[in-house]
């Protein structure tokens, strides 16, 4: 997420904050070689869905919908999620 910083004596530069859960994922899809990005918007509009293996699978359902040929949803959602969450796992490690 980019936002705007200011004080009266310094002119506005931009803030880059990582997200290391975003950051995992968009990890995840790099390591499983699928050409996807999300950003915060994309986690937002999945925020409203139960789980996290659901809102991967409705995303490969609106925005990928040509790898449901070859795949299926749950299962490459579920492949994602294991990637996902061994990633961040290690970040977390790394960073104790």
């Amino acid at each position: 997420m980019m936002r705007r910083h200011a004080t009266q004596s310094t002119p506005a530069r931009v803030i880059i904050e990582h997200d290391p859960e975003l950051d995992a994922y968009n990890a995840a899809f790099d390591a499983l070689e699928l050409d996807w990005h999300w950003n915060h918007a994309v986690l937002r509009d999945l925020a409203g869905i139960g789980s996290e293996k659901d809102r991967i699978s409705a995303y490969l359902r609106a925005h990928r919908p040509h790898l449901l040929k070859v795949y299926d949803a749950d299962a490459l959602a579920a492949q994602i999620l294991e990637v996902k969450t061994r990633i961040l796992e290690g970040a977390r490690a790394r960073s104790n």
